[in-house]
């Protein structure tokens, strides 16, 4: 562990804390219905579920849902995250597309735990903290395979 990665942990860090404290601080964050109305019902209940931190346990920014497609070989460009994230599950047209976009998101989701896990073993004071996001990580993973079974069965 270099300081860069203590940096760009501390700076995704902020931006978490100022997104949850911004925009969900009660925990009820708002989803414009009206921007998902072409998309089918996992597409918007997944957004809901996954995108706001204070949920999920996990801020996914606008480059980490580039990155996502990109494993995926779809190319999207930047733009909101919620646009971006609409056109990263445009993509899913089956079962299997949906069960790589799942994994794209577990991925992502584990990387961010493990670095949970090491801060919270350097920096015992934060355990507490993080092992909250992990539960919320945990329970938004089991959320995926929920969606993935409920509408691609």
């Amino acid at each position: 562990m270099n300081e860069n990665d203590v940096s760009d942990f501390r700076n995704e860090f902020e931006a978490m804390k100022k997104h949850a404290f911004d925009n969900c601080a009660d925990g009820e964050c708002e989803t414009p219905q009206e921007s998902f109305d072409d998309y089918p019902d996992y597409v918007r209940a997944i957004y809901a579920e996954i995108m706001p931190p204070v949920k999920s346990g996990v801020y996914f920014s606008r480059w980490d849902i580039k990155g996502m497609a990109a494993e995926l070989d779809e190319h999207i460009v930047m733009d909101t995250r919620e646009r971006m994230f609409q056109h990263y599950m445009r993509f899913i047209g089956n079962r299997k597309e949906m069960e790589d976009v799942i994994g794209e998101f577990n991925k992502h989701m584990d990387m961010k735990c493990e670095l949970y896990r090491e801060y919270s073993e350097k920096y015992p004071s934060t355990k507490e903290i993080f092992d909250a996001k992990i539960k919320k990580t945990d329970r938004s993973k089991e959320f995926l395979q929920k969606m993935l079974v409920d509408f691609f069965s």
